[in-house]
């Protein structure tokens, strides 16, 4: 009985230290709003809100700038897509950003929704093709769920899970 007990602790700590490494790549919805609302986010404060140790920061010389989430056990393996990814890209005004957090985690998706209707947000649903989405607003922001539907996804897209975060103040004007 002794050794029974030892090796179900020892899986149950097996299990608890593979689901950190895969659950720290979930953000809360403090670091996807961050800076946000004051209209002072930028690819600078992103990046303090991401760890340099999980997050690594991609800057394309076309296209929007993002950061791709590293298994801290193994750096050097990162596989071509990764499992999360979030990028900034600029508003319809130009004038600020969208955060737009990509995952293939569905419990990613779902503590970020719990956290939303924990904070009474109030939703409705989004019309979008091949999927299923819906809105929060928030009295400075709206983040909108995209789930894409199983039969469509099938291996093209490599996030079937996206959140956009959207500021509803507004920005600063454009620099010239």
């Amino acid at each position: 009985m002794n050794l029974s007990l030892r090796l179900t602790g020892l899986l149950l700590l097996g299990a608890v230290a593979s689901y950190w490494p895969a659950h720290s790549q979930c953000l809360p919805l403090q670091t996807l709003t961050q800076d946000l609302a004051a209209g002072r986010l930028t690819p600078q404060t992103m990046a303090t809100a991401l760890p340099d140790s999980e997050w690594e920061k991609h800057q394309p010389p076309t296209g929007a700038v993002y950061w791709a989430f590293m298994a801290p056990a193994e750096p050097a393996t990162t596989p071509a897509t990764p499992d999360t990814r979030v990028e900034l890209r600029r508003t319809n005004q130009q004038t600020q950003y969208d955060v737009v957090y990509k995952t293939a985690r569905k419990t990613c998706l779902n503590d970020l929704r719990a956290e939303l209707r924990h904070a009474k947000f109030k939703a409705e649903p989004v019309t979008c093709v091949q999927c299923e989405g819906e809105r929060f607003i928030a009295p400075t922001y709206t983040v909108t769920i995209y789930n894409q539907q199983e039969n469509f996804n099938q291996g093209k897209a490599p996030y079937p899970f996206v959140v956009v975060v959207h500021s509803l103040a507004a920005g600063p004007a454009p620099a010239n």
